[in-house]
């Protein structure tokens, strides 16, 4: 047990197999716990922002759960388990960032089934971050990439739009922002309710007035179901952060952009560290 705070003091606990975890991290860990002063450490979100690497990085570094599956698999796999009192989740370090993409059902299912959807999140994660960008590079740079099938279609759909492309993207990725917020704050039954109804209502709405063309809506519906199949919220809620600087990258310099914004998050990636994993 360590225990933590300098008024109100709240303890914690490591949980690790003996023979399996990295005893450097485990002192890094410890190192790292007792340089905190604060009077009190409300909830383990709050130490986990104390202790990680790179606080100044949308992508989380140290994974938050409350499922005991998930917890055991971990602890299997030689990682650490940090326990809180009084709060029901707990972390575990250190993290890749493959990690985030695992759901506890993984270990209950065939190994190719596993494979295959845990390779379907992967995708999920680009389709999330760069689909919005990719409407909008090719709408105002590159038409010459679509196929001459398409381009008829995506003409007659935005032809009397008075929007460019990036203020119809964001405020429809800013619309589905709000009503996901809007129903998380609700009560459950009527949250439901207003995430179907707003969505239908509002996406009907804006294409007969003509604001906002119906293949806009087709791209933002598939990059929210891309966000929503990630398995851990933190990192959901990053890459829902992530898609609104590569729209903004789009806009200015087309494809160029969105593979620049693709290297520099990958190199940010590349970079990042779990104590010192």
């Amino acid at each position: 047990h360590i225990t933590l705070g300098d008024q109100i003091q709240s303890k914690i606990a490591m949980v690790y197999m003996k023979n399996l975890a990295n005893k450097d991290m485990i002192n890094e860990f410890k190192r790292r716990v007792h340089h905190i002063s604060m009077d009190h450490i409300p909830s383990a979100g709050a130490l986990q922002e104390l202790i990680e690497d790179s606080t100044w990085s949308p992508f989380p570094q140290i994974l938050n759960t409350e499922r005991v599956d998930r917890v055991v698999g971990h602890l299997n796999e030689g990682r650490v388990a940090v326990f809180m009192e009084g709060y029901p989740a707990c972390l575990i370090i250190p993290v890749t960032f493959f990690a985030f993409f695992q759901s506890p059902d993984d270990y209950n299912s065939r190994w190719m089934i596993g494979t295959f959807i845990r390779s379907m999140r992967l995708v999920s994660i680009f389709i999330a971050v760069n689909l919005p960008a990719i409407y909008i590079a090719v709408i105002g740079f590159h038409f010459e990439v679509l196929p001459d099938d398409l381009v008829l279609p995506i003409v007659s759909s935005i032809k009397n739009i008075p929007f460019p492309p990036l203020i119809e993207a964001l405020v429809m990725e800013l619309t589905i922002e709000l009503i996901r917020e809007a129903g998380v704050r609700l009560p459950s039954r009527i949250g439901q309710t207003i995430g179907i109804v707003g969505g239908l209502v509002i996406g009907d709405a804006v294409v007969r007035a003509g604001l906002i063309s119906n293949t806009m809506i087709v791209v933002v519906a598939i990059t929210a179901i891309a966000a929503y199949s990630i398995p851990t919220t933190e990192m959901s809620d990053a890459v829902r952060f992530l898609r609104f600087p590569h729209m903004i990258l789009a806009s200015t310099f087309g494809l160029v952009g969105i593979i620049f914004g693709f290297m520099f998050t990958l190199a940010h990636l590349c970079r990042l560290e779990s104590f010192g994993t």
